[in-house]
């Protein structure tokens, strides 16, 4: 399990950057622990894996959410 300051971290990516991807729908964590924090499962984790691939690589969020709901 992660927090959105370790995944952050991990990715090298700012916490707002994880918090616009909940926002739209494209990262959304797995559960929210008794202080409403948000916890990212393994599952999450490879997720961002792929939307870090494909930022990379030059793709719009809106085409990786497409893809990844396939």
């Amino acid at each position: 399990m992660y927090t959105i300051g370790k995944l952050a971290r991990k990715f090298h990516i700012s916490r707002s950057t994880l918090l616009y991807y909940d926002l739209i729908g494209l990262l959304t964590p797995s559960k929210r622990d008794s202080n409403k924090y948000r916890i990212y499962s393994d599952k999450d984790y490879e997720r961002l894996e792929k939307i870090m691939l494909y930022r990379e690589a030059g793709i719009s969020l809106d085409k990786i959410r497409n893809i990844l709901e396939t």
